[in-house]
C-alpha cells in the first residue's frame, strides 16, 4: 500500500512539473519511461561520455542543448582500452570534430585579469573577455609578498620528490604538502577565511598525505584546517575559491609528469 502511494505520488509530481532535472543515466530511471522530453539541456556534457548523453537524448528529443567546454577535462574512464577505444570521446567533442561550430561564452567572471590572460591565449584563442576589473579582485590588507604586486601569482620551487602512496596506485611529495601547509598558514594568519582558500593536487596519495598534514599541525585550530577544500583536479573542476594553491607532486630524474601531460587538467 505504501509502496503504491509513494509510486503514484512521486508520478503527479513529476507530471506537473515544468523541468524534471536528472543525472544522464538517471534520465533512463523506469518512473521517466512513459514520458517525453522535446527539449533537452546537458550540463558539463563535456564530462559524460557518449553512451550517457544519449539516455536523455532517446527520449524523444527534438532539441538538445549541450553545455560544456572541450578544452577542459572529459570524461573519466578507468578501462585504459576503452578510453584508447574512444570512449573517452564525449558527443560534445565528436560534434566539434564534425564540424559544428559551437557558441563560446567569452566573458569570465571568476580570475583575475591577469591570471587569465594565459588560459586566454592558450585554449580560447585569445577570446576571453574579463567581466571582472582589478580592483574586484584585490584583497586590502592581506601581506603576501608577490614577486609581483599587481600580478597575484606565485611559483614555490619544491626540491623533493615524489613517492608511491601507500596504495600503490597514486603519488606523494612530502616536500610539496609540507610547503602547502606553511603557505596555508601564513594566509590564515593574514586573514583570509578557511572557506576562501581551495588546495588542489591532481593526486589523490597526495590529497590524502596533505589533510594528514593539516591534521598534525598545531598552529591554528583544527576546525580552521577542516574547513579548506582539499580536492583533486578532476573534483574541483567547475568550481572556484578566492586562494588556490595547486600541488604538482611529481618530481623526478626521468623527468616523467603521467597523465599531467593533458593540456586540459593544466586549464582547469
Amino acid at each position: 500500500k505504501f509502496k503504491q502511494l509513494q509510486n503514484s505520488t512521486e508520478r503527479e509530481l513529476l507530471q506537473a512539473a515544468d523541468v524534471i532535472c536528472t543525472t544522464c543515466v538517471g534520465a533512463g530511471d523506469p518512473r521517466l519511461a512513459n514520458f517525453r522530453f522535446k527539449q533537452v539541456l546537458c550540463d558539463e556534457s563535456t564530462q559524460s561520455t557518449e553512451p550517457e548523453c544519449l539516455i536523455p537524448v532517446m527520449m524523444g528529443a527534438k532539441q538538445i542543448v549541450l553545455v560544456g567546454d572541450h578544452c577542459q577535462l572529459g570524461p573519466v574512464i578507468m578501462c585504459k582500452k576503452a578510453a584508447k577505444a574512444g570512449l573517452h570521446q564525449s558527443l560534445f567533442e565528436r560534434l566539434i570534430f564534425l564540424g559544428i561550430r559551437p557558441v563560446r561564452l567569452e566573458v569570465q567572471y571568476r580570475m583575475h585579469p591577469c591570471l587569465s590572460e594565459f588560459p586566454s591565449q592558450s585554449f580560447y584563442d585569445g577570446s576571453l573577455q574579463n567581466g571582472v576589473t582589478l580592483n574586484e579582485r584585490l584583497y586590502a590588507g592581506i601581506d603576501f609578498p608577490w614577486p609581483r604586486p599587481d600580478m597575484p601569482m606565485y611559483f614555490y620551487n619544491s626540491t623533493g620528490g615524489e613517492e608511491i602512496s601507500a596504495s600503490g596506485t597514486s603519488y606523494l611529495n612530502r616536500t610539496e604538502a609540507s610547503n602547502i601547509e606553511k603557505l596555508v598558514t601564513y594566509f590564515l594568519k593574514a586573514g583570509v577565511k578557511p572557506y576562501q582558500v581551495g588546495v588542489i593536487t591532481p593526486y589523490e596519495g597526495q590529497r590524502a598525505y596533505i589533510c594528514s598534514v593539516f591534521q598534525r599541525q598545531t598552529a591554528f585550530s583544527h576546525k580552521a584546517y577542516e574547513e579548506i577544500e582539499v580536492a583533486s583536479v578532476d573534483s574541483f573542476q567547475g568550481r572556484e575559491k578566492d586562494f588556490i594553491l595547486l600541488s604538482c607532486v611529481r618530481s623526478n630524474q626521468n623527468q616523467g609528469i603521467g597523465f599531467l601531460n593533458d593540456p586540459r587538467r593544466l586549464n582547469v
